[in-house]
């Protein structure tokens, strides 16, 4: 194996977050190893072909591999298919060209299991691209799990009732559901709404942490693969039963009139590294719907939409999170948890019914 093809770096940090770069440029493997450095994580490897970083997976003492999807002669999504049969721990992150194929392929990787996208940046998106950086790798330190994310105490039971909670209890009104995910939410989100029987009709609001290039083909992916109406959310639209709104470039947030429920975008700063961001989405809903709307919290690194669980709690609207097992990464949940804010700690296949549970009906429909 040459130099130019793999060259191994030596540990900075033994608690950061250790990455492989495989990228066939040099200049902006270079280019990421450094920008990763800065922001506290471990480059271990630089990688310019499949076989290199294959070869030092191999070695182990790796926890995250940033993919480039358009290889020379190679294609980055068998790479990706590889890495999750062969090393399921490890964080996959692809890495795009700003196109519209490009941003097709990315999204394609992350139904198939890829925990994030970030979009190779030209000069005027170098800012933008730090700080994707920073969120997907929100907390940059290596967990007490075969996985990535937040160092935060995990529940006792996989699934279940939170600590000092009474449990999602039948609602009085149902008006709004509000979803918040990232790394790894993609897949999570279609299994959630696939779960949803035809007749649930509560409007669905989605936060998704993702560059705004690739959420319409995400977006038109769930409701293809679903079968539910899916769309990004506009500015203005009034809520409608049966639909599900994607966030998309900025905050996505909810405002009340009368009896309709309607959507606003805030193009505030970024919040946790991210826009759109949860916490906004949550705190404009805990405004909005009081006791009338479930907040819940999936897979996803750092923080975000944890302090606006607890929002959403202290206006009488109850939260559910995706448990530690199947997560991609528990940041997002348990930094809820964490919090106090969770009043079900559920694994991702038991949400759907929970979901009906709270609208007060069974998964076979009937009325509780």
């Amino acid at each position: 194996m040459s130099l130019a093809a793999a060259t191994r770096l030596p540990s900075a940090n033994p608690q950061a977050l250790r990455v492989v770069v495989l990228d066939d440029d040099p200049v902006f493997r270079t280019f990421l190893t450094q920008m990763l450095t800065r922001i506290g994580l471990d480059v271990v490897a630089q990688c310019a072909n499949i076989e290199a970083a294959r070869k030092r997976l191999a070695q182990g003492g790796v926890d995250a591999v940033t993919v480039d999807v358009v290889l020379k002669g190679e294609s980055g999504l068998d790479f990706l298919k590889w890495c999750h049969q062969s090393h399921r721990a490890i964080i996959t992150v692809l890495v795009t060209a700003g196109t519209e194929r490009g941003a097709r392929t990315g999204v394609d990787a992350v139904f198939l299991g890829a925990a994030a996208l970030l979009t190779k940046p030209d000069s005027r998106t170098i800012t933008g691209f730090e700080s994707e950086l920073r969120r997907i790798f929100a907390d940059g330190r290596r967990s007490n799990r075969p996985q990535v994310g937040i160092s935060v105490s995990r529940p006792m039971a996989a699934a279940g009732t939170a600590r000092g909670s009474k449990g999602l209890q039948p609602a009085r009104r149902s008006d709004l559901l509000a979803i918040g995910a990232s790394t790894g939410g993609p897949p999570v989100l279609l299994k959630l709404l696939k779960g949803l029987p035809a007749t649930f009709d509560v409007p669905i609001v989605i936060t998704q942490h993702m560059p705004a290039l690739h959420i319409p083909y995400m977006t038109e992916l769930l409701a293809s693969q679903s079968g539910r109406r899916v769309v990004v959310a506009t500015e203005g639209q009034t809520l409608m039963r049966g639909m599900a709104y994607v966030a998309m470039a900025k905050h996505l947030t909810v405002v009340r009139a009368g009896d309709k429920l309607h959507l606003r975008y805030v193009d505030g700063a970024p919040e946790h590294f991210c826009k759109p961001a949860v916490d906004p989405m949550f705190r404009s809903v805990a405004q909005a719907c009081r006791g009338t709307a479930l907040g819940v919290v999936l897979t996803g690194m750092g923080s975000d939409g944890a302090r606006g669980a607890v929002t959403l709690r202290d206006s009488g609207n109850p939260v559910l999170i995706q448990d530690a097992e199947s997560s991609v990464v528990w940041g997002m949940p348990g930094a809820t948890h964490a919090l106090g804010a969770a009043d079900a700690v559920l694994h991702a296949d038991r949400i759907p019914a929970a979901i009906q549970e709270w609208m007060g009906v069974t998964p076979r429909g009937a009325r509780l």
